[in-house]
């Protein structure tokens, strides 16, 4: 295809005079729709074009971003560049980044001395107190479905990366841990993980029962022993060979089974014990 290039319109303006690279030239008629497009500001003219060749609209773009897709995902979706879903992606990734903002400065509790503690200050304190840095934190935002913001915060623990995430109400300015790893960043007991380990120690303690002596058997009466009967001469004296000889030793006995060691939260989380 010949690259063309403007020169003029005819004298009538009716037509756009075209020159190609060998000098020859050709006219392309000037309709309505072009007259539009040419009277249009920049910006509405950039959103015509985009129009015409993405499969998604601005408003669509922007859409999918504030629900949490990477700019590459909606790129690949519309069928156009990175740089131009990149246009319409700036406002809406500084609004993620303010929400995220916005909800770690969410009161979530109070220290032992009754002051308010926000939710990035508590998390901070904690992560810092186990080797992580507070540059090593990232925070981030998205929209969810119901309409509520989902808050995710990254981090390396442990030699592991690691997420904690909770759902964050603007209009209450209240956090709702997600997970367990956001439970446990706010001294909250986890769920999954913890109801494991205590099915672990039911089970020892399931074990220790049936060793031990049933309910029944202990409110059991006791039952009173008769009196031995008279012993005759001849069966005093087999006892008595019978005593000389040497008894048998009792077996030893059995060893009480050890409960299994439970680990700690932040033994699953990073490896080892929390430092005193």
């Amino acid at each position: 295809m010949a690259d063309l290039r403007l020169v003029g319109v005819t004298d009538d303006g009716a037509r756009l005079i075209l020159e190609r690279e060998d000098g020859g030239q050709e006219h392309v008629a000037v309709d309505q729709r072009m007259r539009s497009l040419l009277q249009r500001p920049s910006t509405e003219a950039t959103q015509t074009q985009l129009d015409l060749e993405s499969r998604l609209s601005p408003r669509e773009i922007q859409a999918r971003i504030r629900s949490g897709q990477s700019m590459n995902e909606v790129a690949a979706e519309a069928g156009i560049s990175v740089e131009r879903v990149e246009r319409f992606a700036g406002p809406i990734l500084h609004e993620r980044e303010h929400i995220a903002q916005e909800a770690a400065k969410v009161s979530v509790r109070r220290d032992d001395h009754g002051a308010v503690m926000l939710l990035g200050e508590l998390v901070g304190q904690r992560l810092e107190q186990r080797g992580v840095p507070r540059d090593g934190m990232a925070w981030d935002a998205w929209r969810r479905d119901d309409g509520g913001w989902e808050v995710r915060l990254d981090y390396l623990a442990g030699g592991q990366e690691r997420s904690a995430e909770w759902v964050y109400d603007p209009a209450r300015r209240t956090m709702t841990a997600d997970d367990d790893e956001a439970r446990w960043l706010l001294e909250e007991e986890p769920t999954a993980e913890v109801t494991q380990l205590r099915s672990l120690r039911s089970v020892d303690k399931t074990a220790d029962a049936d060793t031990a002596t049933s309910p029944e058997e202990t409110d059991q009466e006791p039952v009173a022993e008769s009196e031995p009967p008279m012993k005759s001469g001849t069966q005093e004296a087999i006892d008595t060979l019978l005593r000389g000889r040497e008894t048998v030793p009792d077996a030893p006995p059995t060893k009480r089974k050890k409960k299994a060691s439970v680990p700690s939260w932040d033994e699953i989380l990073f490896g080892s014990r929390k430092p005193e």
